[in-house]
């Protein structure tokens, strides 16, 4: 039996969440062993209980559940994101998820900015190292002096490293590497020597490292050279967010994070990328594309190959045949895009 732990979250998180969870009965019923549990973690549980996530929740979560559906965190009514750290950075560090792997899907293309080039020759995909760099939240300030210590370790971005070179000799694509090892030469020299390395044990994978300056340049002038690009957490955020543009924007954007080394039963987080954008909340506006190619994410990771090329085939029809949120320059609202999609599946 999988089971699934369902964070709906903050903002929009439980609006485009309704429109994907729907997909877990549907895999149910196609003969998958699943059962799933909602939990109440997010802002509101926080300003009513002062809890993020407790110990006895956490280890819940870590031993009981395979997986983690997370809707989106950020409320602007806890303005330092305190709650949002508690949650969804525990559970990304804690549980030792250093990969997060964001595709740019060519199907999503007809929806880019770069609609009339050849966005669909090639599979474009993210690999971000999820737990460490600048995103560790440790520093000081203090008056006119701030810090931000970056760390980086063998481990982890081997991690990263090793699911990039798999993925790319999966797809029998290029593997860009994007660092700033110039100046950043002590945490991203780390990652050129880990690179070198185990680039000469893939012979097979046409490897490259790429001042990731020049890379977002190359990226929006063309992106068909690039097939896997693996990065720091910094800046793989950065670049995958980029990327998200090619699909139509961040509304179209899953994400899925997971631990390739599996230390505990709970070793994935399947995500959608877009934030809880405060302002969209209650206006049924919401693109819930990215939360429903997430679920499809992790079904693939969990093995369920069949049920992920469904979902990736309905959205596909469902954007063919003209569906569309406002953000994609339609007129459907966040449930009639969720029914568009789902009507594919059977």
């Amino acid at each position: 039996m999988t089971r699934l732990a369902v964070i709906p979250g903050d903002g929009v998180g439980p609006e485009v969440l309704a429109e994907a969870l729907p997909l877990l009965e549907w895999a149910r019923n196609r003969g998958r062993k699943l059962a799933w549990e909602h939990f109440p973690q997010g802002a509101d549980h926080y300003l009513a209980t002062g809890e993020t996530l407790s110990d006895a929740t956490f280890s819940r979560l870590r031993d009981g559940f395979d997986a983690v559906i997370f809707g989106a965190v950020g409320d602007p009514r806890i303005p330092d994101g305190r709650h949002a750290e508690g949650i969804l950075l525990r559970l990304r560090q804690d549980l030792q998820l250093a990969v997060n792997w964001r595709p740019c899907t060519p199907f999503l293309a007809s929806h880019s900015p770069l609609r009339d080039r050849s966005v669909e020759a090639q599979r474009l995909e993210v690999f971000r190292e999820n737990t460490e760099g600048l995103y560790c939240l440790q520093g000081t300030r203090e008056g006119g002096h701030a810090v931000d210590l970056a760390i980086h370790t063998e481990a982890a971005v081997d991690r990263l490293l090793n699911e990039a070179f798999r993925r790319a000799e999966t797809l029998g694509a290029p593997l860009t590497l994007a660092h700033k090892a110039n100046v950043l030469k002590f945490g991203h020299g780390l990652w050129v020597a880990r690179f070198e390395v185990l680039k000469a044990k893939h012979p097979e994978v046409a490897a490259r490292g790429m001042h990731a300056d020049a890379l977002l340049c190359a990226l929006v002038q063309d992106p068909t050279p690039f097939g896997v690009i693996a990065a720091d957490n910094y800046l793989g955020d950065l670049i995958s967010d980029l990327t998200a543009a090619f699909m139509g924007g961040m509304g179209m954007a899953p994400s899925l994070s997971y631990a390739p080394h599996r230390p505990f039963r709970c070793h994935a987080l399947a995500e959608p990328v877009h934030g809880s954008a405060p302002d969209l909340v209650g206006r049924d506006q919401a693109n819930p594309t990215g939360a429903i190619l997430s679920l499809g994410l992790l079904f693939g990771h969990l093995g369920w190959s069949a049920e992920a090329e469904r979902v990736d085939q309905a959205v596909a029809k469902a954007l063919q045949g003209g569906a569309a949120t406002r953000d994609l320059g339609g007129n459907l609202s966040t449930q009639e895009m969720g029914a568009a999609i789902r009507a594919d599946l059977t």
